[in-house]
């Protein structure tokens, strides 16, 4: 064991309680274990049918599975919205044509329909993943989502999410294109599928199945 530079984290084996550098650590099952330990001890997990539970044994959802959920999810979204224009815009465009210089009622109108819409959305992806692990989409296409050491999202990490995916990654007009084109290549090249959004949340999106 050698010594860690000032500031360094440092954690204990759970099996022998030496320290080591984090990085000298590989967590198997919610558990740190150090590279003397982990033999015996991804054996006795094995043996004992929590392997499942184990980073080891993902099976982690690819570019174009995310992409599908993706569309579904976007299409759960847009047709009800589609619906409610359908119904309320025009009277409000008819509106908002009268002779006049400013129609107060219009832009409020308009404005209050904006910002459901936004807070909808939030609600419908962070909710979801909070309590289900997945959006209909995700579900859909038998995927989860979790944070690295297979628990199961909180709320900061559940927003943190939808932040960097709909307001950073692709709610910023030009360098969206810059940042889902790279979120893409990222997902699509990384040995866990992540995308940018999933490095800095810290999360995977795996198949359900391979967590069951």
């Amino acid at each position: 064991m050698s010594e860690q530079a000032p500031g360094q984290t440092v954690l204990a084996c759970s099996q022998c309680g030496r320290t080591f550098a984090h990085s000298d650590l590989v967590q198997i099952a919610g558990n740190w274990v150090c590279a003397d330990c982990k033999p015996a001890f991804l054996s006795r997990v094995m043996a004992s049918g929590a392997a499942a539970a184990s980073p080891l044994s993902w099976h982690y959802g690819g570019f174009w599975i995310r992409f599908g959920a993706r569309i579904i999810d976007s299409l759960l979204m847009t047709v009800p919205v589609l619906i409610v224009a359908a119904v309320f815009i025009p009277n409000l465009l008819r509106t908002g044509s009268q002779p006049s210089n400013v129609n107060p009622a219009f832009a409020a109108v308009f404005l209050s329909f904006i910002v459901f819409i936004f807070v909808a959305v939030i609600c419908y992806e962070v909710v979801m993943l909070k309590h289900w692990g997945a959006t209909v989409g995700k579900m859909a296409c038998g995927l989860k989502v979790v944070r690295s050491d297979g628990r199961n999202l909180g709320w900061g990490a559940s927003f943190g999410r939808f932040f960097m995916w709909n307001v950073v990654t692709n709610g910023i007009p030009y360098l969206n294109f810059i940042l889902m084109l790279i979120s893409g290549i990222m997902a699509g090249v990384d040995g866990e599928k992540r995308a940018l959004h999933d490095r800095v949340c810290d999360t995977r999106v795996i198949y359900k199945q391979s967590v069951a």
